[in-house]
């Protein structure tokens, strides 16, 4: 993939594109084609906390906390650059499975080592007249934000049926998607997106064929 430009204003760079029903592939979509042009939508640690926010990868309330704790420190800095080679290890991680082959074991590291950032304990609290547990980290780091998509890649590669991972089937589409439809035979990232733009191609083909036919 070409090295994708910046967006041109703040307002299409937070146009994300949340349609891979995996937040590891909505992490790799964050790296789009518009126009025909390569754009990345993550330009810096501020638009990473508002993909996880408006994905809900983070409950919004914690993005904007965590935004507003480390924006322009050295730990939002090196918290970005994770998510970049996060995201490039997983963009080539699905593009491999997609096609049939196994993740690399370079890949597995990269995720095992953002699993690795969240160290916790578990805890039990009362819930109603039991109890519950849940885990609580033991300390906070903007590098524990990208916890939740690594996490999201080790379902998939352990649990997730590896033939519903799909790029979109529009050649200059680079985009990927998880196939959560009823038949299973989603084709498009979108229909508002490359579904429709291929339904009128389509129609047009078949009016000039019909034309033609006369």
């Amino acid at each position: 993939m070409a090295k994708p430009k910046e967006p041109t204003d703040r307002k299409e760079r937070n146009s994300f594109l949340i349609l891979g029903n995996l937040a590891c592939l909505d992490l790799v979509n964050t790296e789009a084609v518009f126009a025909g042009e390569p754009v990345d939508l993550l330009q810096g640690f501020g638009d990473l906390t508002d993909w996880l926010g408006e994905t809900g990868v983070v409950e919004p309330p914690a993005a904007r906390s965590a935004r507003e704790r480390w924006e322009g420190k050295a730990e939002a800095a090196v918290a970005f650059r994770q998510a970049v080679t996060l995201r490039t290890s997983l963009r080539r991680m699905v593009e491999r499975l997609s096609v049939g082959k196994g993740a690399t074991e370079d890949q597995v590291e990269t995720i095992n080592r953002v699993l690795a950032e969240r160290p916790a304990y578990r805890q039990l609290v009362r819930k109603g007249r039991g109890f519950s547990s849940t885990l609580v980290p033991v300390h906070e780091s903007a590098m524990q934000l990208l916890v939740p998509v690594a996490e999201s890649a080790a379902w998939l590669l352990e649990q997730g049926d590896l033939s519903l991972l799909r790029r979109c089937e529009n050649p200059r589409c680079v985009l990927f998607f998880y196939d959560t439809t009823r038949n299973g035979r989603r084709r498009w990232c979108s229909m508002a997106g490359c579904g429709s733009r291929a339904k009128a191609a389509a129609y047009y083909r078949r009016s000039r064929a019909a034309k033609a036919g006369r």
